[in-house]
């Protein structure tokens, strides 16, 4: 009676990476570069030939283990490349043991085919599978800086929100106050991070709290809400320091440990229209300056 043959189960999944490319470059490099130093080694001495047999045994053991865990199947082709590579080198040779000059050569010969093993897989790291993305192409979502729109932030004094979003919308732009935007059940600073794709920031610091030092004799100061200051570094690091301008009404405390910030005072004579003009002019603005 004929035996039924076994049918055996034959992996079909793709080798791919179980890292990104770069990553895997990254460590190659590193494998390669302590390779070619256990390679280079002068070897004068039976001490030093043992010392450097067990640096490159290390070496080897966790190269085969990296390349073990790289892939999404633990005994890959390239796995098992490398550990066949230089096998060849070891025995005795025609039916006697090795003099220590031939033991020598052999051992540089089996490092040479293991990190010439790793060089060339290193080369075709590109033609290599990976579902990882590239650090390089996990970039930024580009963001397209509106220059029609600028966006104020403020504290409680709704008499300089007016002032600044009128003088806005008198060079025709459009003025973008955050809790005059829908909401969308967005939280707060998803609704800045939302509206503050704009090509200028204008931050008021007003009289709207008081603080000081935690000391015995406080001097109290007047200051900005603590959302203003928070919305000037967020929109500073956002759109840039060159794109972001703090009008500051009355006597008030501003933040002393951001430099390169430009303040402007909000003055009676409306002085501050020319400056705030001007600004947006060098960020990249259309201003008619006869609106003034």
């Amino acid at each position: 009676m004929a035996k039924k043959q076994q049918l055996v189960a034959v992996d079909q999944t793709p080798t791919e990476l179980t890292t990104s490319k770069e990553e895997f470059n990254e460590i190659l490099d590193k494998r390669i570069e302590i390779g070619e130093e256990l390679y280079d080694r002068q070897i004068t001495t039976q001490e030093a030939f043992q010392k450097n047999r067990e640096d490159f045994s290390n070496w080897h053991d966790y190269n085969s283990e990296y390349l073990k865990h790289a892939f999404n199947k633990e005994y890959n082709e390239y796995k098992k490349r490398y550990d066949d590579a230089g096998s060849f080198f070891f025995g005795i040779i025609g039916g006697r043991n090795p003099s220590p000059a031939e033991e020598l050569t052999k051992f540089k010969n089996k490092v040479n085919s293991k990190l010439d093993n790793l060089k060339k897989l290193r080369a075709k790291t590109d033609l290599l599978k990976s579902p990882i993305q590239e650090k390089s192409d996990v970039s930024e979502k580009s963001i397209t800086l509106d220059k029609s729109q600028v966006f104020i932030v403020h504290g409680h004094d709704d008499e300089a929100k007016t002032k600044t979003a009128r003088f806005i919308e008198k060079l025709g732009l459009k003025s973008i106050i955050l809790h005059e935007q829908a909401s969308g059940s967005r939280t707060v600073i998803e609704k800045i991070e939302a509206y503050s794709n704009v090509g200028f920031g204008i931050i008021l610091y007003t009289n709207c709290d008081i603080g000081a030092k935690a000391e015995e004799n406080p001097n109290y100061k007047s200051r900005a809400r603590q959302n203003v200051v928070f919305e000037h570094g967020f929109l500073i690091g956002k759109i840039g320091r060159e794109n972001v301008c703090a009008l500051v009404k009355g006597e008030i405390e501003t933040p002393n440990d951001i430099s390169g910030v430009v303040y402007v005072k909000m003055d009676e004579d409306e002085a501050w229209h020319l400056k705030i003009a001007k600004e947006l002019r060098n960020s990249g603005y259309e201003i008619d300056m006869n609106k003034l």
